[in-house]
């Protein structure tokens, strides 16, 4: 059997979220000691952590959480390593040259996840204000693929916030979601880099979502191509 590789960040006091969104908390309700029992309360924002977004979250009638069709939470998926050591950008010619030279051809439906190597720092000051980024051009060549989903190792594939101008436009995320296109933000894809996958994006079933925390899981395929 293959193995099952986890792409998820954990659910904890203190993680890193987007100064727009409050921080989640995690309390016990019933302990041990007094219960005789183990029960938490969450106070989890819909964006935080390794989450899915749905079109809702940028496109006013867009699709929400509950309403998406499943086919788009499992199936092929390929990850490209773009390591991004700064705030430095992802362009389409970078994706379609490394994509090239890697031998990989996407077709619609598929999955690409971008590895730019922020996942290993999770945490630090810069994770919020200086990552690496999608520039709009790239947004919109992954729109014109048709791919099911496009995934980060990053807060978002936004500039990053502490960058940003007060006129900031979420252009990446309007043409994405805005083609039906999700995304999936904070993965852990040091694991993946380089290799075809079956991923599982195991998103809350949010009723009226713009998007949910996700279990994101691959089972590696042998083959470099997918065979579904």
């Amino acid at each position: 059997m293959s193995d099952v590789i986890d792409l998820s960040h954990p659910l904890h006091n203190g993680m890193p979220h987007a100064r727009t969104i409050p921080a989640p908390r995690f309390e016990s309700s019933r302990t041990w000691d007094e219960h005789h029992m183990r029960a938490m309360r969450l106070d989890l924002p819909t964006h935080v952590g390794t989450h899915l977004d749905a079109p809702s979250h940028f496109v006013e009638d867009g699709t929400t959480i509950d309403q998406l069709d499943l086919s788009v939470l499992v199936g092929p998926a390929y990850c490209l390593e773009l390591l991004r050591p700064g705030a430095e950008p992802v362009t389409a010619d970078d994706l379609t040259e490394s994509l090239h030279s890697a031998g990989v051809e996407l077709r619609p439906r598929d999955a690409l996840l971008i590895r730019t190597g922020w996942d290993e720092r999770y945490g630090s000051d810069d994770y919020i204000d200086r990552h690496a980024y999608l520039t709009p051009d790239a947004a919109r060549w992954c729109a014109e693929q048709k791919l099911r989903l496009v995934g980060f190792d990053t807060i978002t594939p936004e500039y990053p916030m502490g960058l940003r101008s007060a006129d900031y436009r979420h252009d990446v995320h309007h043409a994405l979601l805005g083609s039906g296109t999700l995304i999936v933000e904070n993965l852990v894809l040091h694991g993946v880099a380089g290799q075809w996958m079956t991923l599982f994006v195991g998103a809350l079933l949010v009723a009226g979502g713009d998007g949910a925390p996700a279990r994101v899981l691959a089972v590696p395929l042998r083959d470099t191509e997918p065979s579904i």
